[in-house]
């Protein structure tokens, strides 16, 4: 097997992910499991890249001394999972495995982009990421014309196609599109990614009802307006008036549209703002500032009325404390978010346990709407010190070292580099503040992408 044999089956990866999400949408709903064919599917194509790098690479013994140490990682951290486990926990040791897999096989892949593409041309990756973003958006728009698409939110708000997750998928969109724009400039033809692009704004900013989706867009949109202009004016060059009208217009149709038609978005905010407006909490004689279940929860700690084992001293501590501290900050009741950091740091305080410190208390082993998206906080806080260096430092350690060489060649970067930077940025704001991105097969595949584009860029001789 020829190393460029490596190559296709990486990119036919990322070309097949829209495929595969869509099959495991259909298989689940179809069948009503959590068991997918893609589940076994996805994973084929880096096992057989990893093992012919195996055997092939004079490094096969640290490549399986750092698998040992994930496989060793993911053993106590199951344990532990299993040990505190209680009644109110939203998943099983086995769900939580299967993200500790995930996330392995995340650190696989970005070890096998690099290690495939560090001397050949990144333009194939962006192609790919191209014709997947391709799929994507015609599929959507397939499915909302025959009126077969899911909707977002369960009141009924928003399209996502036949996707899972407008969450992740508004992720996965929004990230390639750092990309997708970096690529204009050299594309042929152009009117192919314009148009792609055109309908992915149009998607996410009117239709998919997230706030990654409107708002997501329009920054990206902006950030590559103004990268332009800045670009031009540092290197001294001619603005490219063509691309800049050609953005201002997109932006300018976006916000029409918006205007005419709406914003799922909009629509699903002042939804959310009503339902707060009208919960109520009956011990405060007052507007509620957490959600019912979980002031429900809290009831049934003071009465004594829970079942036994369904919640650990640690989580009523934790449960009781947030309690307080919502009414005392006035939280909304529906920034669930906002519960989820400050309950989980409580958590972490009333477990005082320094193995579930370093080896974390796990993902799953919350009540569902108390199980933190945030992802970097997750990270740290659920995966413990030890699975957050183990899974985000080697993506974190990328981003580090390409501000590093940009800041030592600033006199050579180009736009296209800036817009990498900017997105794999980008992706860890994203994860901080909305989540969805690391917790996806497909948006870890985008992510990826991004990270090993912007590696591969900035180490060749020039940028």
């Amino acid at each position: 097997m020829k190393k460029i044999t490596l190559d296709r089956l990486l990119c036919l990866l990322i070309i097949i992910c829209p495929i595969l999400d869509i099959v495991s949408f259909i298989y689940r709903n179809t069948f009503a499991t959590k068991i997918s064919p893609s589940t076994i599917l996805r994973p084929i194509i880096s096992i057989i890249a990893i093992i012919y790098i195996f055997f092939k690479d004079k490094n096969r013994w640290k490549i399986l001394g750092v698998g040992i140490i994930y496989g060793v990682y993911a053993i106590i951290h199951i344990y532990l999972f299993d040990k505190i486990h209680t009644g109110s926990s939203y998943g099983s040791a086995i769900n939580e495995l299967q993200y500790l897999v995930n996330y392995s096989f995340m650190i696989l892949n970005l070890f096998l982009y690099i290690y495939v593409f560090r001397n050949e041309n990144e333009d194939k990756l962006k192609r790919s990421l191209l014709i997947a973003n391709a799929i994507y958006i015609i599929s959507i728009y397939i499915s909302i014309l025959t009126k077969t698409s899911s909707t977002t939110y369960l009141e009924g708000m928003g399209y996502k196609g036949w996707f899972e997750s407008g969450n992740s998928l508004s992720a996965i969109l929004i990230l390639s599109q750092f990309i997708m724009l970096g690529m204009i400039r050299k594309f042929k033809p152009k009117w192919i990614i314009i148009t792609i692009i055109g309908l992915v704004g149009i998607f996410l900013t009117t239709q998919i009802g997230t706030r990654v989706g409107l708002y997501g867009f329009i920054l990206v949109l902006g950030i590559y307006i103004i990268t332009e202009i800045l670009y031009s004016i540092i290197k001294n060059k001619k603005i490219n008036k063509k691309i800049i009208l050609i953005g201002i217009g997109t932006l300018l149709a976006v916000l029409i549209l918006i205007t005419i038609i709406g914003s799922s978005t909009i629509t699903r905010r002042k939804h959310i703002q009503e339902e707060s407006q009208a919960s109520y909490d009956e011990k405060q004689n007052d507007v509620a500032h957490l959600t019912g279940d979980v002031i429900k929860i809290r009831k049934g700690i003071e009465e004594g009325t829970l079942e036994e084992g369904y919640l650990s001293e640690a989580e009523k501590k934790s449960y009781i404390e947030l309690y307080d501290i919502s009414n005392k900050y006035e939280f909304k009741s529906n920034d669930q978010r906002l519960h989820q950091i400050v309950y989980n740091l409580l958590l972490v305080k009333n477990q005082s346990n320094a193995m579930l410190v370093l080896f974390g208390n796990g993902y799953l082993n919350n009540h569902g709407e108390l199980v933190l998206e945030m992802e970097l906080l997750s990270f740290i806080l659920n995966f413990g010190i030890i699975g957050f260096i183990l899974y985000l430092l080697p993506f974190i350690a990328i981003l580090i070292y390409s501000l590093i060489r940009m800041i030592k060649q600033i006199k050579e970067i180009d736009q296209e580099s800036i817009m990498l930077f900017l997105g794999t940025a980008f992706v860890y704001a994203l994860s901080l503040l909305s989540g969805y991105v690391f917790f996806n097969s497909s948006s870890m595949i985008v992510v990826i992408v991004l990270h090993t584009c912007l590696i591969n860029k900035l180490n060749k001789e020039k940028i």
